[in-house]
């Protein structure tokens, strides 16, 4: 399975008003970042909008360019919560990256690397480096397979 990036933050907010609501747009360094790791790793977007502009949403990331992945929306925490457990069961998710605290209880739920940026500002250019420089140092897990002599007690 390719490893996974789950992405709670790609855009900034005009306005939370009416059709103004889905008039966000993309944070500055954000595309050029999410376009990078997918070279690397499979996207995985969590927002935080209601499920009924699921495709509106789509569309506006890809006429901005962010590049394609599995899209999930939930409005409040509790929602995207239940999302995060569902997700980490289909996808092995290597890093996590938010622009609100609360983004950090949702990359504890999927067990991965945290990185919260500054809302609206954050410095995207740093992220894939971070990532990568964080799975250099994750350990190595094999499994080793060792013969059982029936004669020993159990």
């Amino acid at each position: 399975m390719r490893a996974s990036v789950i992405i709670l933050a790609s855009e900034r907010r005009n306005s939370i008003v009416g059709d103004e609501m889905l008039k966000d747009v993309a944070v500055p360094g954000s595309v050029q970042c999410l376009q990078e790791l997918a070279q690397h790793y499979q996207m995985v977007y969590i927002g935080a909008r209601p499920v009924f502009t699921l495709r509106t949403r789509k569309n506006g990331w890809r006429k901005s360019g962010f590049p394609s992945g599995h899209v999930c929306l939930g409005e409040t925490q509790a929602e995207r919560l239940a999302l995060a457990r569902e997700l980490r069961e289909r996808f092995d998710f290597i890093a996590g990256i938010g622009d609100r605290w609360d983004d950090n209880e949702l990359h504890l739920e999927i067990g991965c690397l945290s990185i919260i940026l500054q809302e609206h500002a954050g410095d995207w250019a740093g992220v894939p480096q971070r990532i990568l420089n964080w799975q250099r140092r994750q350990p190595v897990v094999t499994t080793m397979l060792t013969a059982v002599d029936s004669s020993l007690p159990a």
